[in-house]
């Protein structure tokens, strides 16, 4: 009998070992990291604009906000024509750009939001273009926010 409890006893000392392991790898597990973009910055909460400038009788300015708890920057362009775009460029350690997002303003008058940083080295700018080719420059953007 004694033989029976002994075993008993290690099962369940070994079953809690088991659980508090489990319990421990779970804790352990990162959280998920925000994407880098943000597919539609309309759903964002807390919105602002961090700079603007007119270009050619049309305002654009670069936005940004909080998208599932995440801050995020964009560009938008008001009072454009159907067929105007807006371009949203990001640079990442000094670069004129890294990653752009180029909208048709008739379609959808903003980009794509790319995940905001405390680093000095990650910059934005939108611009008002008349080509999906075309990029910023010092004419028809806003200052690097």
């Amino acid at each position: 009998m004694a033989k029976q409890t002994k075993t008993r006893r290690m099962g369940s000392i070994a079953a809690v070992c088991a659980a508090a392991a489990a319990t421990t790898m779970l804790a352990a597990v990162p959280a998920t990291a925000a994407p880098e973009w943000w597919s539609d910055p309309n759903s964002c909460a807390n919105v602002a604009t961090g700079t603007e400038r007119t270009v050619s009788g049309r305002q654009v300015q670069i936005r940004f906000g909080t998208c599932d708890g995440t801050q995020y920057g964009w560009g938008r362009i008001l009072n454009y024509g159907s067929a105007d775009y807006i371009r949203f460029e990001v640079s990442l350690g000094g670069g004129i750009w890294e990653y752009a997002d180029i909208r048709s303003a008739g379609t959808r008058n903003y980009t794509s939001g790319y995940r905001t940083s405390s680093s000095s080295a990650v910059a934005f700018r939108a611009c008002y273009v008349t080509t999906i080719v075309t990029t910023c420059n010092s004419t028809n953007a806003t200052a690097w926010w």
